[in-house]
């Protein structure tokens, strides 16, 4: 299971947000979807749970979804935002 790690902070702008990993000094930006699949991520949901409500909600972008779920979650394992 996924969990964010208790040295990550999330700032958010009306068009973006910004991750902190405290203890390395890490930050990226991320738009309102990787918001999204943060907060879902944050509230216990799986990474088939993410893309199922984010094909739902933007089902035109569905065939890319997959990918782009799965590259954010990896940047963020990598980063120490997921522990």
């Amino acid at each position: 299971m996924m969990k964010i790690s208790p040295h990550v902070v999330l700032t958010k702008s009306e068009d973006a947000a910004v991750l902190l990993e405290k203890k390395s000094g890490t930050y990226f930006r991320i738009n309102p979807i990787g918001t999204a699949v943060f907060e879902m991520l944050a509230a216990g949901r799986t990474q088939v749970e993410i893309v199922s409500e984010l094909c739902s909600r933007h089902p035109a972008a569905a065939d890319r979804i997959p990918g782009d779920v799965a590259k954010l979650i990896d940047t963020m394992r990598r980063a120490k935002v997921l522990v």
